[in-house]
C-alpha cells in the first residue's frame, strides 16, 4: 500500500487519492518543474490541483506559477458547488 493509499484508508476519505510515483501523470499533464527543488535541484511536480466528476472528466483545475501556492479550501469547494449545482 503506497502513502497515498495510506492516508485515504487513515482518513476515510470518501475520495480517491492517487499518487504518481514515477511522475508519468505529471509529464502527461505537462506539471513537471525541471530543477525545482530548491534543496537539491531535482525535478517535482508543478503545484496543481484538479476536480473529476464520477465520468473522470476535469471539472476544475488549478496550476500553480509557484510550487509553494496552493489553491484555497473555499475556491475548491466553489467550484465544486458550482459543478453541482449545474447538473
Amino acid at each position: 500500500m503506497d502513502e497515498a493509499q495510506k492516508m485515504e484508508k487513515a482518513i476515510k476519505a470518501a475520495f480517491k487519492f492517487a499518487a504518481d510515483n514515477k511522475g508519468e501523470l505529471m509529464d502527461y499533464l505537462g506539471l513537471r518543474h525541471k530543477s525545482g527543488n530548491p534543496a537539491d535541484g531535482s525535478d517535482i511536480p508543478q503545484s496543481a490541483s484538479f476536480l473529476f466528476n464520477n465520468n473522470g472528466e476535469v471539472i476544475w483545475s488549478y496550476v500553480a506559477e509557484n510550487y509553494r501556492v496552493r489553491p484555497k479550501p473555499q475556491e475548491i469547494l466553489a467550484a465544486a458547488r458550482q459543478y453541482v449545482d449545474k447538473h
